[in-house]
């Protein structure tokens, strides 16, 4: 089988294989070194951005956590870039929105644009439903507590695969499922414990709210051919992220730190630059041979037809 030969021939050549600094430091052009943090490496558009110390604190638990599950030592830069700035560094909009490249995570810092969309659809809910929201991210139900706080692990996770795999992967729904594993997990071992409050209920209502309207994507399959097309309709990309939410949130339960280490295996040894483009069939049986039948039942999409 073409997969195996080539894994074989992967795992011989990769073996200690290092990114010495793969870091893109470009990125960093024309913002303030902010040196916040001995762990990694943080810039911004503002000499003093409010309200990130705190994001700060959980990546560096979070780092802490990633590293002893991943046996990484992960050198990292994170960007903290206001609404203005924000296409110069972000590779796509809105202003907010979390994301992970080169070596970088790139955060928003206070009233993002994601943030400020984002509690538009809080306004018509319940009052009991914003009473319990303003419990969790303060009197002004502030969502950049979710988008730049508890995202922020999110991203990281993503930066513990692409450290080791290629920039093509295999298919980008993997690589969304294990980013929200390692949120979860990491939420879950820190010590801050409204980390994971803050990171579930607003999930919980986008749930409840059922406010996605009619979507235009709904399957894998679109996910991978219109990825930037689900991305550029935002309340289509949430819709998916609540789905591999839901389902990292059950694997964990079920398997704990062990499920985070397999999956990671597995979107390794399936790089694409490496072993090639594997098709739907043969994918699912890798997957059920790595993972098991258990966890390809909690992984199984449920909206193909």
């Amino acid at each position: 089988m073409k997969y195996y030969l080539l894994l074989g021939l992967f795992i011989i050549a990769s073996c200690n294989e290092e990114k010495t600094d793969w870091i893109n430091r470009t990125l960093h052009e024309g913002l303030v070194e902010l040196n916040y943090s001995e762990k990694f490496e943080t810039y911004a558009t503002e000499e003093q951005p409010e309200n990130i110390k705190r994001t700060i604190q959980i990546l560096e638990s979070s780092k802490d956590y990633y590293d002893k599950v991943f046996d990484e030592d992960l050198n990292f830069a994170v960007l903290f870039v206001d609404n203005k700035n924000w296409n110069t560094y972000a590779f796509t909009p809105p202003p907010g929105m979390p994301q992970a490249y080169d070596g970088n995570i790139v955060l928003g810092i206070e009233k993002s644009v994601m943030a400020t969309r984002a509690k538009q659809g809080v306004e018509n809910a319940p009052n009991d439903v914003k009473e319990h929201l303003r419990k969790i991210y303060g009197e002004d139900i502030d969502l950049d507590l979710f988008y730049r706080d508890v995202l922020s692990i999110h991203e990281l996770g993503h930066l513990y695969q692409f450290y080791r795999t290629s920039n093509r992967t295999q298919r980008k729904w993997m690589n969304e499922l294990f980013a929200n594993l390692c949120q979860v997990a990491a939420a879950k071992n820190i010590k801050d414990e409204s980390v994971f409050d803050q990171m579930d209920v607003f999930q919980i209502f986008m749930i409840n709210a059922n406010q996605w309207g009619n979507l235009k994507f709904k399957n894998l399959d679109q996910f991978e051919k219109y990825y930037f097309d689900v991305l550029k309709q935002g309340r289509n990309y949430a819709w998916y992220q609540v789905q591999f939410y839901t389902m990292a949130k059950e694997l964990y339960s079920k398997y704990g730190d062990s499920i985070l280490v397999k999956f990671r295996e597995v979107l390794i040894k399936t790089d694409e630059e490496k072993v090639g483009r594997i098709d739907n069939i043969e994918l699912n049986k890798i997957l059920i041979e790595e993972l098991g039948n258990e966890t390809m039942e909690i992984i199984k999409w449920k909206y193909d037809s």
